[in-house]
């Protein structure tokens, strides 16, 4: 009995380690914001935020396009190498504590930070992204892997991309992200079109849904890069 435990042990834990294995390395931190002019704000950012001094590697925003909760709805992000780089980030940055001219251009909504799943590059484009409950996530990124190497072989270029929430307080809690880019909206509703035709790669992201217990909510983003590591 004792040898079987230890060999259910090891099992168990060869199994975990081969899961964990594919996860990929760093972490992405969000402040979610209302902007009154996302332009003027996205600006006075550039000009004015030394993004050098958070220890990120890259910068952004991203504006929600369509499905907004709220006029001016976008975040910005910070990519880092490691999940500890991002919640040290936590340590370095209090946005409470920003400028009077900061201030008047944005109010805080909240922040959140974010573990990729699968391989992820972040990208300036056209992103759909998805808030979901998933009962299996381990079986959900390796469902987006294969689905990703089929639209590569359609000659798609779409990024996708899982994320699970860290501290994201009322508002993230309990959901993943599924998020896709493509470099223009139209060659998402190219791919939608394409699946509804009954493209191979279709019955890959059917079966996948048996992993979703809630799509919570979706929206389209347009994100763009404003500062990336030399």
């Amino acid at each position: 009995m004792k040898n079987i435990k230890i060999s259910l042990i090891f099992l168990l834990s060869s199994i975990f380690s081969i899961n964990l294995s594919a996860v990929p390395e760093g972490a992405f931190t969000t402040l979610m914001v209302q902007a009154k002019d996302i332009d003027k704000y996205v600006n006075f950012l550039k000009e004015n935020v030394d993004f050098d001094d958070f220890g990120s590697e890259q910068a952004g925003y991203c504006k929600t396009r369509t499905g907004e909760s709220y006029q001016g709805q976008m975040f910005i992000y910070n990519a880092f190498t490691s999940v500890e780089k991002a919640i040290g980030f936590i340590e370095l940055y209090d946005p409470a504590s920003a400028n009077f001219d900061l201030k008047q251009l944005r109010t805080i909504k909240y922040s959140s930070a974010f573990k990729p799943l699968k391989d992820f590059e972040a990208r300036d484009g056209y992103h759909r992204l998805w808030r979901v409950k998933l009962n299996d996530w381990q079986a959900f990124s390796n469902s987006m892997t294969k689905l990703q190497k089929e639209l590569d072989a359609a000659g798609h270029k779409m990024m996708i991309g899982v994320f699970a929430q860290l501290g994201g307080g009322f508002a993230e809690t309990g959901m993943f992200h599924l998020r896709t880019i493509t470099e223009t909206a139209a060659e998402t509703g190219k791919i939608i079109d394409e699946y509804f035709r009954g493209a191979g790669w279709a019955a890959t992201w059917d079966d996948a849904q048996q992993y979703i217990d809630e799509e919570v909510e979706e929206t389209f983003e347009y994100c763009e890069t404003i500062y990336t590591r030399n």
